[in-house]
Order: structure tokens, then C-alpha cells, then sequence
């Protein structure tokens, strides 16, 4: 998981990105884009409220699964179906995709 709040501070503090990359352990690649992605927002400073799962998500809101589409797979479920005979995994991702197409979603892959 992406720190964007400890990026964004120390962007904010006037230290360089190669810096901030040795200093948080993400890639270089990684601090510019998360740089340019608040530019491009024209996020200037933070506040209390803004915690890095909030800036995560007004960041990178492609990453945010459920929003895309997606229809969660309980793995409780998958779990307690395994343990019965014979059921297999890909039975249960069969009746898994059927469901998540009746409910106008997209199903994960196998």
C-alpha cells in the first residue's frame, strides 16, 4: 500500500523525490506519480483529515475495485463450499460469475 500521506508531506516540506523515495521505501516511479496525480488535483497542503486511505482513494480512482464494477467474492463462503465433496474451485467460480452477472457486475477471473 502506497504511503501518499508521508509522500505528500514531505513533497510539501520542500524534499526531493529521490529522497522521499529512500526515505518511504516506494520507487521513484511511484512518488512522482502520486506528485503529479495531487498537482494535477491542485492539492497545495494537507489536513487532518485528509488520512491516506481518503488520499488514496481521491488519487488512484481506478484502484477502488468495488466502484470499477467489480462483485466481491466471499471467501468465507468459497471456504466452507471447499471442505464438502465434490466441489471443486472452478465449480464454485462458475456459480460465483453466474451470480455476479445477475447483479449486473463483473465477475472476477478464474
Amino acid at each position: 500500500m502506497v504511503n501518499c500521506r508521508k509522500i505528500l508531506e514531505l513533497y510539501f516540506e520542500g524534499v526531493s523525490q529521490r529522497t522521499i523515495s529512500s526515505s518511504t521505501g516506494h520507487s521513484r516511479n511511484t512518488v512522482s506519480e502520486v506528485v503529479h496525480r495531487a498537482k494535477k488535483l491542485h492539492l497545495e497542503n494537507l489536513e487532518e483529515t485528509m488520512t491516506n486511505p481518503w488520499l488514496e482513494e481521491l488519487l488512484f480512482p481506478e484502484k477502488q475495485a468495488i466502484e470499477k464494477g467489480y462483485f466481491p467474492v466471499d471467501w468465507e463462503k468459497v471456504h466452507k463450499e471447499l471442505q464438502k465433496k465434490n466441489v471443486t474451485l472452478t465449480l464454485l467460480h462458475h456459480e460465483y460469475a453466474a451470480e455476479a452477472r445477475e447483479n449486473g457486475k463483473i465477475p472476477y477471473a478464474y
